[in-house]
């Protein structure tokens, strides 16, 4: 194979979070306070769960994509509309921001995830990153993980409208860095978005439940298809 297609969370990156408790929500009410809002946490959650159901009723009805991307940010601006008052797009970036911060409990690379990068980079093969995640943070949690520079090309699915396992997601990164299917595999954790993505469309795969440097031989056996 010549081009290595990873998942970020949960293959490069353990994470855990809890997007549902008070510890979440808490500093974002704060956040919305501070910009003259007056709200609560379990009204903001409900705001958050409530904006979700309607953006995937709206994006099943328009019939653009099979599965979807939400922009999380202008959820949060939504949010802020349905409480009674209104936020910016950079302040609400911010709030999203935050109540990521707020919602993770475990965010590390898993131990090997670089060094598995740069072995296939130092065998001349091409890495990149596609992800269903949201670009206000993925990106910083990227860095923040030690993973910048470690990708030939990136995409975030919340700044393409769709997500893994659509066919269309995984279309766009191969016609914006030109790679071809029998040349390119996808590694994920999990197996709906990754490896029945890759197979809807064409791909070969890699299961690698625990993380992709957990399975770092069955990943460079493929160096040689």
């Amino acid at each position: 194979m010549k081009n290595y297609i990873f998942d970020l969370y949960n293959t490069l990156i353990d994470v855990k979070t809890d997007e549902h408790c008070k510890k979440a929500w808490t500093p974002v009410g704060e956040y919305f306070a501070a910009h003259g809002i007056k709200t609560d946490e379990k009204r903001l959650c409900y705001e958050f769960d409530r904006y979700w159901k309607l953006f995937n009723e709206r994006a099943a009805a328009e019939h653009k994509f099979l599965f979807p991307e939400c922009d999380c940010v202008t959820q949060f601006e939504s949010m802020a509309r349905s409480v009674g008052g209104r936020l910016s797009r950079e302040a609400a970036t911010e709030a999203l921001r935050i109540f990521r911060r707020a919602s993770i409990e475990r965010l590390t690379p898993f131990d090997g995830a670089r060094a598995l990068l740069d072995e296939l980079k130092a065998m001349g093969k091409n890495v990149y990153l596609l992800s269903n995640a949201q670009a206000a943070f993925t990106y910083d949690e990227i860095k923040e993980c030690g993973l910048d520079g470690a990708f030939d090309g990136m995409l975030i699915s919340s700044e393409h409208g769709c997500r893994k396992p659509d066919p269309a997601y995984f279309g766009r990164l191969f016609d914006k860095y030109g790679l071809e299917k029998n040349e390119s595999v996808m590694i994920g954790d999990d197996r709906t978005s990754d490896i029945e993505g890759a197979n809807r469309f064409g791909i070969a795969s890699v299961w690698v439940p625990g993380g992709a440097a957990a399975h770092r031989d069955e990943i460079l056996d493929t160096t040689e298809q």
